[in-house]
């Protein structure tokens, strides 16, 4: 029986999916996100990944978490139009995720759900929403020259790294 990823998913355009196949999909397609994020702020400036192509681990484990709370957010709110049922159960796992890293689940998620529904553009929004996370990660700053921080722009890997993930975050949404 072949399994189905996220990216298998994609190409077929999530025809004949059960809904705990697309949860499955959303699911790993947000660990993967967030993952491509993390690594890639964790990277960032580091003169030993640059030289060695080694990165911190500790930092990537530190970023990975809040920043997949920050990316099942962002598919949360991406898929309340297309499938309603599909957001709740993204919303419920956001909602278990936020108390785990110590937030109040509904201030926490209602409050960002609203920030991204007033948001005339809902990808800057994520974006900004991504680099707070790791722009006030004490690790990350302390790894870093005292007057950098996350920019929006593509010369940013952390930045192409979001701006990627929320295309693939936004397609997969669609197809669903």
């Amino acid at each position: 029986m072949q399994e189905l990823t996220s990216q298998s998913m994609l190409e077929t355009g999530g025809q004949n999916m059960t809904d705990e196949k697309r949860l499955d999909a959303v699911n790993e397609t947000i660990g993967e996100v967030a993952t491509e994020i993390a690594q890639a702020y964790a990277e960032y400036g580091d003169l030993t990944s640059m030289y060695l192509g080694q990165t911190s681990s500790t930092l990537q484990l530190r970023l990975f978490r809040p920043l997949a709370l920050e990316t099942s957010l962002y598919m949360s709110f991406l898929l309340v139009d297309s499938n309603k049922s599909l957001a709740e159960q993204v919303l419920e796992d956001t909602e278990a995720y936020a108390v785990e890293l110590g937030k109040q689940e509904h201030t926490f998620v209602n409050e960002g759900l609203l920030a991204y529904t007033k948001s005339s553009d809902k990808l800057t929004h994520f974006i900004e929403r991504c680099q707070g996370v790791v722009a006030g990660d004490a690790v990350w700053l302390s790894t870093q020259r005292q007057d950098t921080q996350p920019q929006i722009s593509i010369s940013d890997k952390g930045y192409v790294a979001i701006h990627k993930g929320a295309e693939r975050l936004e397609k997969l949404a669609t197809l669903l």
